[in-house]
């Protein structure tokens, strides 16, 4: 079997393919903005399935399995279907299932060091943000949005079981904005934030309705990983650690 290929691999040979701009492909399929398709471009979001239903739909050529799942050929005339063993969401995670049940999870990975390159190319359409990938041994397979981190501190180790030490490989699962209102309900391992100018590894300790800020605080009880706040409107995304791999 073919390499997989990343959805900005994929998505870039489309364009080849098609002779198009992102501009024109999204006019091409119907899309109301380009700005999704710019992002997958430049490596930012992935192709999902309801994206690739779309592409497919348009250019019957064009092979709906490689684009979701990056194995195979770009064409029908060549084309590699999906494996029995491999499970794609509709987030584009893709999930394959090993002999003894459990599932191998290849998905984005985000190291906290090079956080600030990442929101570089959040601002600057011009400067390309390549990503890194991560797989992950999973029990089971999920409908959520997960993404791999790379830690680099010591707030979260107590030295307690569910403590994470620097340079620790996270899984997170994101939980959309419309739960945030509900709280934060506490975790064997903590969550990861994503704000407008930081990453955090945090336990979220309140949430602030009327004010609108989370409280923050580390497990590592040295003074300079004191709790602090951070307004809802700086977060970007907000994962839940379910998986860690030292």
């Amino acid at each position: 079997m073919n390499k997989r290929k990343t959805s900005q691999e994929v998505f870039n040979e489309l364009l080849e393919h098609t002779k198009m701009s992102a501009n024109k492909l999204a006019t091409e399929i119907g899309l109301p903005t380009n700005v999704f398709l710019y992002r997958i471009k430049n490596g930012k979001n992935n192709i999902s399935t309801k994206l690739a239903q779309q592409i497919s739909n348009r250019f019957k050529e064009v092979n709906y399995a490689y684009l979701v799942s990056g194995q195979g050929t770009l064409t029908n005339d060549h084309k590699e279907q999906i494996p029995d063993n491999v499970f794609i969401n509709t987030n584009g995670n893709v999930f394959t299932e090993k002999k003894d049940g459990s599932f191998s999870m290849r998905v984005r990975y985000l190291t906290f060091n090079t956080y600030q390159s990442y929101l570089k190319s959040l601002h600057d359409s011009s400067f390309e943000y390549q990503w890194d990938e991560a797989t992950f041994c999973v029990d089971q397979f999920g409908k959520g949005f997960y993404q791999g981190f790379k830690t680099n501190n010591n707030s979260m180790n107590g030295e307690k079981l569910y403590d994470t030490p620097n340079n620790a490989s996270l899984l997170g699962r994101e939980l959309g904005k419309h739960h945030w209102q509900d709280g934060f309900r506490p975790t064997d391992s903590g969550w990861i934030i994503l704000t407008q100018n930081n990453i955090y590894h945090k336990d979220i300790i309140n949430y602030d309705n009327k004010n609108k800020t989370i409280t923050c605080s580390s497990r590592n009880h040295s003074p300079e990983f004191a709790n602090f706040k951070l307004k809802i409107d700086d977060i970007n995304q907000i994962f839940k650690v379910i998986k860690r791999t030292f």
